[in-house]
Order: structure tokens, then sequence, then C-alpha cells
């Protein structure tokens, strides 16, 4: 018996299923972003893909939590193809130790983005599921099997090599918080998309801040907390 699904029952003709599947991620990516993922329907992204069946979406995903990953997925193997080049320069360059190259190597793949409606539609869905308690996107990407991810990882485990375990996974986890944060409100601004020279300086600026709070020195109080907890 073949395990072939029947693209029949879910009401599309044969070899469509890609294009379908594309339109409702699109769709799904475009609501998620602007509306956050528990406001907006399974039947409202039907809709918005211009699928007049109802189930179309539960055929190829199965949930709206697969479509998620689904979409995350799609977008980060994407961005993290050119980050990996970025990283092999950085290393090249023997500039595998500087914090501040290190975080351009792994945001600026995203950030190259922002002159494009993918970009800002990606930017603004990742803050969305950043703020979803169902998922845990910090944790998702650090764990994500992406080489460029694991590889940047890698060098910012070894660069802040001082720090205490704790406190570096947490470090870890704010600059990814607070770049796709900062990051989504920017292309939220009225004048982003006509402001090149001001989003260049808001990067550049970004990049400067999460450097600087990455290598902040652990304080007398951060560490007697280290101490409480054992």
């Amino acid at each position: 018996m073949s395990g072939k699904i029947d693209e029949r029952k879910a009401g599309e003709k044969p070899g469509r299923r890609g294009d379908t599947r594309r339109r409702l991620m699109q769709a799904a990516e475009q609501l998620f972003g602007e509306r956050g993922l528990h406001a907006v329907t399974l039947k409202e992204i039907n809709a918005a893909a211009g699928q007049r069946n109802e189930s179309a979406l539960h055929y190829h995903f199965g949930s709206k939590q697969r479509l998620v990953q689904a979409i995350f997925a799609d977008r980060a193997s994407a961005i993290d193809r050119v980050r990996v080049g970025r990283v092999e320069a950085l290393i090249g360059s023997g500039r595998e130790h500087d914090v501040n190259a290190i975080l351009r190597a792994t945001f600026e793949p995203l950030t190259d983005l922002l002159d494009t409606e993918e970009g800002v539609r990606f930017v603004r869905f990742a803050a969305q599921v950043l703020n979803d308690p169902d998922f845990d996107l910090p944790i998702v990407a650090i764990r994500s099997g992406f080489e460029g991810i694991n590889r940047a990882n890698g060098l910012i485990i070894a660069a802040l090599g001082d720090l205490p375990p704790d406190v570096a996974i947490q470090r870890q986890r704010m600059m990814i918080e607070v770049a796709l944060t900062s990051l989504a409100l920017w292309t939220r601004r009225k004048d982003a998309a006509n402001d090149d020279a001001g989003r260049a300086l808001f990067v550049s600026s970004l990049f400067d801040a999460l450097a600087g709070a990455m290598r902040a020195p652990v304080s007398a109080e951060t560490l007697a907390a280290l101490k409480a907890r054992g």
C-alpha cells in the first residue's frame, strides 16, 4: 500500500500542494506578525490565503503550532545560510573574539532584510513568537541545529568565557530577545521604510548596546543571587 497522501482529499489538484502551502505560510506570517499568534484563527488564515476549503491549513500543517514552526524553520534556514558565510569571514579575518563582530555576523543576515517586505514580515512574526508563552524562541534558535547559529553561539560562549555559565546563558537569551523586539518596534515607525540612514544608525547602535551588555562585568548583586540560587 502506498504511503503517498491523496491530494484530492484536501480539494487540491496534484502538483499544487507547494503553492498552497506557501500561500498559507505567507498569510499566517503576515497575520501573526500584525496581531499575535492567539488573536488569529485558522479560518482567517485560510481566507487570507484564498483557500475556500477550510480544512486546507489542517491538511498541510496539522495544527497552528506546526504552522508556526514551519514558518520559522523556512525563514530561519535561509537566513542561516547567509550567517554561515558571515561567520566564516569573521574567523578568516581573525575577529572571532570580537563580541561586536560576532553579534554582527549573527544578526546582520536578518537586519539586511529590513528593506524588504518579506524581511519586515519575518521580524514582526518572530517578535510575536518571542512573546508567546507556548514557544521559547531563544531556546528554539539556539537548539535549531542550524550551522550558522551553532557556530556563532560557540564563538559567543568562548568570547564570554570569564562569565559564570548561568549568567552567560541569560545574556544569550537577552541578546535574542532585545534584538528581535527592538527590530520589530523599529519596523513599525511611520518613517522606517524610507529612512535608510536612520535604520543604519539604529542597527549599529543596537549592536553596540548588545555588545556592551554582553561584556558588562558581573555585579556583586548578581554573584550573590547566583550563590543564593545554589
